[in-house]
C-alpha cells in the first residue's frame, strides 16, 4: 500500500436500486446527498446490506447531530444546553425536507477524505497499514457468499460474485466486501506473536446479533427511520466519534468499552485487516487478525437487535445476562413478534425492546409519522455452516410490515394488541408443535407399528402449516387498524381461518396418503384406552386438540 488509490467518496463501489429498479453504484458521498433518489440498498447479499446500511447511519448520524437542514454547524450536546425535544425537533426538520443537507454532507466527509482511501501508505479505509502480523487468506476468502467446507479450502464453491472473475474483483467489489468481513467475518485465529491478547476472536459484530432494522419508502427515510437519535434512556448520545476520527489500532483482540454513541458503534474495526495487491493492481487477498471487542451481553446500547425473553438460572434463581436472540431460517419473522416487541414485559419501557422499535414508538407517539404510514421491520441475519462458526451458512432475510396506528397502539400502557398478537402467535405455534406432532406421531403408529419415524411426517405438516398460514397472517397483520377494529373481533376472524388452514394441512396429507381410509391397527400405546388406531378416529382426535387451542372456533372447511 505506497499509493492512494480508489477514494470511497470519489469512486463508484456502493451498490443502490433506483426508481427504475435498476442496480447501479454510486460514491458514498453520492450514497448520501441523493439518498432519496434511491430505493434500497442492492447489494450481493442481505447482510452485505445490513453492514453497509451501519456505514451510512454513521454518517448520517454524525451529521444530523452536528448541522441543522440549512447546513450550518449547531451541534445537538448537553454542553450546549439541547435536550431531547431539540433532536426530535430537528429529526422533523429533516424528515420534512426529504432529503440530507448537501453541503453538510460533503463538507464534513471532506474533512476526512484521507481516511477514504482503500489503498493508502498510512490510513487505508478501515484497515492497518502494513499490518506485520495475522492470517494471511486468498482473494476467495472475501466473500460472504461462498459456502465453505470446514476441512478443505475454498477452492470448490458457490459465488454469486459479479467481479469478472473471482480472483480478479474490481476495487468497488472489494470495498464492499472488505465492510462485509468486519460485520460477520467468521472465526479467525489469533496470532500468538501479535502484541495484545490471544483471546477468541468470535464472528463480526453483527454476526453476533439478530439483525432487524426499519423500511422506508427510499434511501432517506430508512436512515432517518433507523437513526435512532436517542438513547435508550430517551437522553441524547455521546457526541459521535466513527472510527476515521480515531488514531488507527493494530493491536490484536482489543477488549474496549461499549461505545457510548452509535457512529463509533457502527464502525467497530472487529477485525484488523490489511489489503493485498500484486504490482498490476489486481487484489490477491487479504491479512487479518481480531480487532475490537466488548461485551455482548447486557448491551442496552445496541438499537438494532432483537433480544431473548429474560431467563433465570434454574439453580441459583439468578437473572441471566441479556443476549441478542439471533434469528434462524425455519422461523418466519411474524413468528418472532413477541420478541421485537417485548410481549413478556409490562413496560413499554422494558430494556427488551429494540432501540429501532423504541425510537418508531416515539416517532409514533409524536405523531411525526402519519396514520396511514405502515412500518416495515426487516430482520437479517447469517447462520453459520458450523457451531464452531467456521465457514459460513444461510442468509435470513425477512421482513414484517403493520401499520403506524397499530405500533402507536402497541406503545400505549395496557399493552392489549401485543398481548392478543402474541397469543395467537402462541396458538399458531400449539398446532405446529403440539397437533400437528401428535397427528404424525398416530400415523407413523398406524402404519408402521412405532413412531420412530414420525420426525419426517411432523416436519413435513409443520412446514405445509406454516407455509399456508404466512401471507395471510401477514395480511392480518398489516390489516388491522385498531381505532376501527374490535380486538375480539379481529382475533376470532384470525382464529377462524388458522383453523382451518390447521384442519386443511392434515386433510391434504390424508389424500396423498392414497391408502384405505380405515385401515386400523390395535393400539398398544402406554396407557391408551381405545384400543385401535384408524385414520378417522386419528383425524377426530387431531380436531379435538384443535378445539383445545381455538376453543371458540368451529373446524369447518
Amino acid at each position: 500500500m505506497q499509493e492512494k488509490e480508489f477514494n470511497l467518496l470519489k469512486e463508484p463501489w456502493i451498490r443502490v436500486i433506483t426508481p427504475s429498479l435498476e442496480s447501479k453504484e454510486v460514491s458514498l458521498t453520492e450514497a448520501l446527498v441523493h439518498a432519496h433518489e434511491y430505493v434500497d440498498l442492492s447489494g450481493e447479499m442481505p447482510t452485505q446490506d445490513a453492514a453497509m446500511l451501519r456505514i451510512l447511519l454513521a454518517v448520517a448520524v454524525t451529521v444530523f447531530y452536528r448541522y441543522d437542514i440549512y447546513g450550518e454547524e449547531a451541534e445537538l450536546s448537553e454542553e450546549n444546553g439541547s435536550d431531547p425535544e431539540d433532536v426530535l425537533e430537528r429529526w422533523e426538520e429533516y424528515w420534512k425536507m426529504g432529503r440530507f443537507p448537501e453541503q453538510a454532507v460533503q463538507d464534513y466527509l471532506e474533512a476526512y477524505e484521507e481516511r477514504f482511501w482503500l489503498f493508502h501508505p498510512k490510513t487505508p479505509f478501515w484497515q492497518v497499514a502494513d499490518l506485520q502480523y495475522g492470517t494471511n487468506y486468498g482473494v476467495e476468502c472475501l466473500f460472504g457468499n461462498i459456502k465453505e467446507s470446514m476441512n478443505k479450502a475454498t477452492r470448490h464453491h458457490f459465488s454469486m460474485t459479479d467481479g469478472e472473475e473471482m480472483y480478479r474483483l474490481n476495487y468497488g467489489e472489494a470495498a464492499r466486501w472488505l465492510v462485509h468481513l468486519n460485520a460477520y467475518a467468521i472465526n479467525l485465529k489469533t496470532d500468538k506473536n501479535a502484541p495484545g491478547t490471544t483471546l477468541p476472536v468470535g464472528t463480526g459484530r453483527l454476526g453476533q446479533l439478530g439483525f432487524v432494522m426499519v423500511n422506508g419508502g427510499n434511501l432517506f427515510q430508512i436512515l432517518m427511520l433507523n437513526l435512532c437519535a436517542l438513547d435508550s434512556n430517551e437522553e441524547l448520545w455521546n457526541p459521535p466519534k466513527p472510527f476515521w476520527e480515531q488514531e488507527v489500532c493494530g493491536e490484536q483482540s482489543r477488549k474496549i468499552n461499549p461505545p457510548d454513541n452509535l457512529p463509533e458503534r457502527y464502525t467497530l474495526q472487529s477485525r484488523r485487516i490489511m489489503l493485498k495487491r500484486d504490482s498490476s493492481g489486481n487484489l490477491t487477498g487479504f491479512r487479518a487478525l481480531g480487532g475490537d471487542f466488548f461485551e455482548i451481553e447486557n448491551d442496552s446500547g445496541e438499537p438494532m437487535t432483537i433480544w431473548k425473553e429474560k431467563q433465570v438460572d434454574k439453580k441459583t434463581g439468578e437473572e441471566l445476562p441479556l443476549r441478542p436472540q439471533l434469528h434462524s431460517p425455519a422461523v418466519h419473522a411474524w413468528r418472532e413478534f413477541p420478541a421485537l416487541f417485548s410481549a413478556k414485559s409490562s413496560s413499554k419501557k422494558e430494556e427488551t425492546l429494540p432501540g429501532v422499535v423504541r425510537w418508531v414508538n416515539t416517532l409514533c407517539g409524536e405523531r411525526m409519522l402519519s396514520a396511514d404510514f405502515f412500518i416495515t421491520f426487516r430482520m437479517i441475519g447469517m447462520v453459520y455452516g458450523d457451531q464452531m462458526k467456521y465457514n459460513y451458512g444461510d442468509c435470513v432475510n425477512d421482513t414484517l410490515t403493520l401499520s403506524a396506528k397499530l405500533l402507536d397502539e402497541l406503545n400505549r400502557s395496557e399493552r392489549a394488541w401485543i398481548t392478543r398478537i402474541s397469543d395467537q402467535i402462541e396458538k399458531c405455534q400449539a398446532v405446529a408443535g403440539n397437533a400437528l406432532n401428535h397427528f404424525a406421531y398416530k400415523v407413523c403408529k398406524l402404519f408402521y407399528g412405532n413412531g420412530s419415524a414420525k420426525n419426517g411426517i411432523k416436519d413435513h405438516l409443520i412446514r405445509q402449516y406454516y407455509f399456508s398460514i404466512d401471507a395471510p397472517f401477514r395480511e392480518w397483520l398489516a390489516g388491522i387498524d385498531p381505532t376501527q377494529m374490535s380486538i375480539d373481533e379481529t382475533c376470532a376472524k384470525w382464529e377462524r381461518q388458522s383453523s382451518r388452514y390447521a384442519r386443511r394441512t392434515v386433510e391434504d396429507y390424508i389424500a396423498t396418503l392414497g391408502t384405505d381410509l380405515y385401515i386400523y391397527r390395535e393400539d398398544d400405546s402406554r396407557g391408551s384406552k381405545a384400543g385401535i388406531l384408524s385414520i378417522p378416529k386419528i383425524m377426530n382426535e387431531y380436531l379435538a386438540e384443535l378445539n383445545i387451542i381455538y376453543v371458540q372456533t368451529e373446524n369447518t372447511p
